[in-house]
């Protein structure tokens, strides 16, 4: 009788521990780990928006999402990370798009495309023309576009004064390098610059050594990060916006439940909505630091604003339409009345 319940004890105990252990596997199945990568350093604002939205997500979710960041290109070049994503080998990241995947990823770009971060916001969140043609051109490439995040606009920083800076058109006596974008070449000629297609990291010994006079390209901060030593003059002309995206691979987003999808949403939506007012604070602040440092800022009045804007949505987009198509550009500007 005492083996009988002996062995029914050991039977029972038995069982525990197989439903314990198939439950803790099925708890365990039930956790996704997103590595998200990031391309700026730790201390960029963009990079700590993703922190944030990993501290909410894995709260709300109670563990059942969990965000591995990995910020300053530890995952690789934002080129090589799209791709990944598409594979869904990484599953997130908050990145520039590539344009050679599909032109269209750079319509967010074009020259005046709204003169302030809350035109920007506008154009540049969901419900806008330009934000569905993003959102409908990175599903073709099983990318799901969560949102875009604003990181502000570019300028032009000179080491001389050019000639007549308000004025569109007019000679400005200076060669600026531009990235090898047709967007930056033509918006940098219409309004008056000679241009060179100087790599990047070549860029500030090529301003020291007077190869080129200044470049396009950057905003505020970065000039004041990397390039005050060099310019004397900064023109805040707010023609393009840098931006990048919180991106997720289709595949991976399809898997993850509607109520954690929710919750990441949420978390991306705060980030991204707040980031186009932090872009507009942050260049004043730079753009203050800039002065301090012996920079001359030479500022655009919201009249010559205006008339800039109207010069380049009439001169360059038309140039642009071999890119991104006669019909999506009108399409776009009637948006914007």
């Amino acid at each position: 009788m005492k083996k009988r319940m002996a062995l029914g004890t050991l039977i029972f105990f038995a069982c525990g521990l197989v439903f314990s252990m198939g439950a803790a596997q099925s708890l365990a199945a039930e956790k996704t780990t997103l590595k998200v990568a990031g391309i700026s350093s730790p201390e960029y604002r963009g990079s700590k928006s993703l922190l944030a939205i990993k501290e909410v997500v894995e709260k709300e979710t109670e563990g059942r999402v969990i965000l591995d960041v990995f910020p300053a290109n530890q995952l690789g070049d934002y080129t090589q990370v799209f791709e990944e994503i598409r594979r869904g080998t990484i599953e997130m990241g908050l990145i520039f798009l590539p344009s050679q995947f599909d032109p269209m990823l750079e319509v967010g770009s074009l020259p005046f495309l709204a003169e302030t971060s809350e035109g920007m916001q506008e154009q540049l969140s969901p419900g806008s023309v330009v934000y569905s043609i993003i959102e409908d051109s990175l599903n073709k490439l099983d990318v799901h576009l969560l949102r875009i995040y604003g990181d502000g606009f570019v300028g032009v920083g000179l080491a001389k004064e050019p000639a007549d800076p308000l004025k569109p058109g007019v000679n400005k006596d200076a060669l600026i390098r531009v990235a090898p974008l047709a967007v930056y070449k033509e918006t940098a000629e219409d309004l008056g610059f000679r241009t060179t297609t100087i790599p990047y990291a070549d860029t500030y010994s090529s301003i020291q050594t007077g190869v080129c006079d200044g470049w396009i390209g950057g905003s505020s901060q970065i000039n004041y990060l990397s390039f005050r030593d060099v310019i004397k003059y900064y023109i805040p002309y707010n023609c393009l916006f840098d931006q990048t995206a919180y991106i997720v691979s289709k595949k991976v987003w399809s898997q993850i439940s509607e109520e954690d999808q929710q919750v990441i949403m949420k978390a991306v939506n705060e980030q991204a909505d707040k980031s186009f007012a932090e872009s507009n604070a942050e260049d004043v602040e730079f753009q203050e630091k800039l002065a301090e440092a012996g920079v001359k800022i030479l500022s655009i009045p919201e009249k010559e604003m205006a008339e800039l804007a109207e010069y380049i949505r009439s001169t360059t987009w038309p140039k642009l339409e071999k890119i991104y198509g006669k019909e999506t550009l009108e399409k776009i500007q009637g948006s914007l009345k």
